[in-house]
C-alpha cells in the first residue's frame, strides 16, 4: 500500500519505479530474517550444512556408545550390530560432507578398497573391520580439509572437552547413580566384547580395566577407580586427553585455550592414563623442535621401531612382559616373533592377539605394504601452510607412541575429532589470521 500511495502522489513517472525498488528490499530483509536457512544464497546455504553435518559427525563418532549404552541399561537390549551400524551411519556423514568434484577422494577410495580386497581374496576371508579401520581416517581428514574452518574445530574440540568432563565427574562422584543409567559391563556383555564368565557372573558395573587392582600411577589419593567418561573404557579417555591437549597446545590464540588445556589434563589423570600423561609432556617439550624435523625423518620412524622390536624378541625369547611401557615392547616384540612373511605381507591370517601392540595390529590388518602406504600419505600430506606442520608433528608422535601399547588409535570415539582437526590444520589458511608468534617458516617443511 506504501507504494502504490507513493507511485500516485509521484509527480514524475519515473518516481514511482524508485520507491518500489527502495520498498521492496526491506521486505527481502524482513523475509531473509525470518527464513535464513531458505533465504540464504546457495554457496552459504550448503556451507552451512556442511558444517551442521561435520559437528554430528564428530559428535556423534564421540558420544554414540554413550548414547546405546543408555539404550541398553533403560530402554532395550543392544547387539554389535548396532554398534555397526551407528558407525557406518557416522562415517557415511563424514563421506557426505567430504564430497567434492576434486578427484583425490574417489582415487583414495578407489586404491585402497582395491588394495584390501586384494587382500581379502590371498587371505580367503572378509575382514569388515579391517576395512573400516581405514575409512574412518580417510572420511574424517576430507571433512576437515574440505570444510577448513579453523573455528570450528577449536569449538568441536572444546564442547567435546566439556562433555568428556562432564560425563568423568558424573561417572567419579556419582558412580552407582551413572550405572543406573550407564551400565558398560552389560553393554558390553550384550555387545560380545566380554564374556559373562570373565565377569564372574557380574552384569552390572564399569569396564573391566574401569578399576585397576595396582595402585594409581598419577595421584593415587583419587583411588582405584579410573573414569572411562563417555568412552567407557579408561585407555581411550587418555587417548582423548593427549588430543585435546595437542591442539590446544598448538593453537596458541584460541578462546578459553588454557581451560581446554586443563580439562584434557583432568580427564587425562581421573583415567590414570598414563601413556596420554606423558605423552602431553613430551609433545610440550618437543615444541620448539617440530620446524627443525624434517619429512624425510619422520618416514623411517615406525619401520625401524618394527625393525627394532623384532630383533630384540628374537635375540632375548620374550614372551611379554608386566601393564607398562616396557611390559606393552616385551608383547610387541613377543608377537612379531611369532609371524612368518605371508603374515607381514597381509596376506594370510593369524590367530595371535594384537590388540595390545598397534604396530602388530596394522601388520596384520594391512601387511607390510599397507602400511608404509598409510603412514608416508600420512606424513607427506599436503599442507597448505607450514605453520600446520607443529600440530602434524604431534599427531606423528601421538600414533607412534600409541602404537607400541594398542590398536585403539583406529577407533572412532577418539579418530573422528582427531582426523577431522588434523585436515582442518593442514588445509587452512593461516595467513588470514595473521602472523603468529610460534610460525615456523615456510622453508623449514
Amino acid at each position: 500500500m506504501a507504494v502504490i500511495l507513493k507511485m500516485q502522489t509521484t509527480g514524475q513517472p519515473g518516481e514511482g519505479i524508485k520507491a518500489m525498488s527502495v520498498a521492496m528490499p526491506a521486505r527481502e530483509t524482513v523475509y531473509r530474517d525470518r527464513f535464513p536457512a531458505i533465504s540464504a544464497p546457495p554457496r552459504e546455504w550448503h556451507v552451512r550444512i556442511r558444517r551442521q553435518l561435520a559437528t554430528i559427525a564428530v559428535m556423534g563418532g564421540l558420544t554414540f556408545n554413550l548414547f546405546l549404552c543408555f539404550v541398553n541399561t533403560r530402554v532395550m537390549g543392544i547387539s554389535d550390530s548396532h554398534v555397526m551400524l551407528f558407525e557406518m551411519l557416522i562415517i557415511g556423514c563424514a563421506f557426505l560432507v567430504a564430497l567434492s568434484r576434486r578427484i583425490d577422494l574417489y582415487l583414495i577410495l578407489a586404491l585402497y578398497v582395491s588394495y584390501m580386497i586384494l587382500l581379502f581374496a590371498f587371505r580367503g576371508a572378509t575382514d569388515l573391520k579391517a576395512l573400516r579401520d581405514i575409512l574412518i581416517p580417510i572420511a574424517f581428514y576430507l571433512m576437515g580439509t574440505r570444510i577448513r574452518d579453523i573455528r570450528l574445530a577449536d569449538k568441536l574440540v572444546a564442547l567435546s572437552i566439556a562433555v568428556v568432563l562432564f560425563f568423568g565427574l558424573f561417572e567419579y562422584l556419582l558412580t552407582d547413580l551413572y550405572l543406573d543409567f550407564f551400565n558398560v559391563l552389560g553393554y558390553f556383555i550384550a555387545r560380545g566384547t566380554i564374556l559373562p564368565e570373565e565377569t564372574f557372573g557380574a552384569t552390572r558395573g564399569l569396564f573391566i580395566s574401569g578399576v585397576r587392582p595396582e595402585p594409581r600411577t598419577l595421584l593415587t589419593f583419587l583411588g582405584q577407580h579410573r573414569v572411562s567418561s563417555v568412552f567407557l573404557e579408561p585407555v581411550s579417555a587418555g587417548n582423548f586427553g593427549a588430543i585435546v591437549f595437542a591442539w590446544a597446545l598448538f593453537r596458541s590464540d584460541m578462546r578459553f585455550r588454557f581451560s581446554v588445556m586443563a580439562a584434557a589434563m583432568a580427564v587425562t589423570i581421573m583415567a590414570d592414563a598414563r601413556f596420554g600423561f606423558f605423552t602431553c609432556i613430551l609433545m610440550t617439550l618437543m615444541m620448539p623442535f617440530y620446524r627443525l624435523v624434517p619429512k624425510t625423518l619422520w618416514l623411517p620412524l615406525p619401520f625401524l621401531m618394527l625393525a627394532a622390536i623384532a630383533i630384540y624378541g628374537l635375540t632375548t625369547g620374550t614372551e611379554g612382559g608386566a601393564n607398562d611401557l616396557a611390559g606393552r615392547f616385551k608383547v610387541t616384540a613377543g608377537i612379531l616373533t611369532q609371524f612368518d612373511l605371508p603374515v607381514v605381507l597381509g596376506i594370510a591370517v593369524t590367530d595371535q592377539f594384537t590388540a595390545d601392540s598397534g604396530y602388530a595390529y596394522t601388520l596384520t590388518k594391512f601387511g607390510i605394504f599397507g602400511f608404509m602406504a598409510f603412514w608416508t600419505a600420512l606424513v607427506f600430506a599436503p599442507l597448505r601452510d607450514a605453520r600446520a606442520w607443529p600440530f602434524h608433528s604431534m599427531v606423528l608422535i601421538y600414533l607412534l607412541l600409541l602404537m607400541m601399547i594398542s590398536n585403539s588409535f583406529f577407533s572412532i570415539k577418539t579418530a573422528a575429532l582427531l582426523w577431522f582437526i588434523l585436515g582442518t590444520s593442514d588445509q587452512f589458511d593461516w595467513k588470514s589470521l595473521g602472523p603468529t608468534k610460534n610460525s615456523p617458516s615456510r622453508q623449514s617443511v
